[in-house]
């Protein structure tokens, strides 16, 4: 089955832009939010799954892995906004942490992998 770059990007986007809506959205509608932020916790885990690391250095690999981890932490703070836990909060903000850090140095790391190989 091929896949499509393009589709996975708009289906990643759809949910980060779900998640950060529920973070929104709960301080109007709590009961709503939960419903948001399970789908574009589940939404982000699946895409961040199905694409993994493209380089083949340790460090990126690592990376990768980190942005799995993340990924995970979106999922718990779903399941502890769902059951009316605040600390989906932390998590929430732990795993945008590493996302970011994630994102930003594995883009880094994979263009001086590039770099060097050329």
């Amino acid at each position: 089955m091929k896949q499509n770059p393009k589709l996975k990007n708009i289906l990643f986007q759809i949910s980060a832009i779900l998640i950060l809506l529920a973070a929104i959205i709960y301080y109007f509608q709590p009961e709503i939010a939960k419903y948001i932020l399970i789908a574009g916790a589940v939404g982000y885990t699946a895409i961040t799954f199905t694409t993994p690391y493209p380089g083949k250095s340790f460090r990126g690999k690592r990376l990768f892995n980190i942005m799995v981890f993340a990924a995970l932490l979106m999922c718990v703070s779903a399941y502890l906004m769902f059951v009316n836990i605040t600390g989906w909060v932390v998590t929430i903000l732990i795993a945008a942490i590493l996302t970011l850090y994630g994102t930003i140095a594995m883009s880094m790391e994979y263009k001086k992998e590039q770099k060097d190989e050329d």
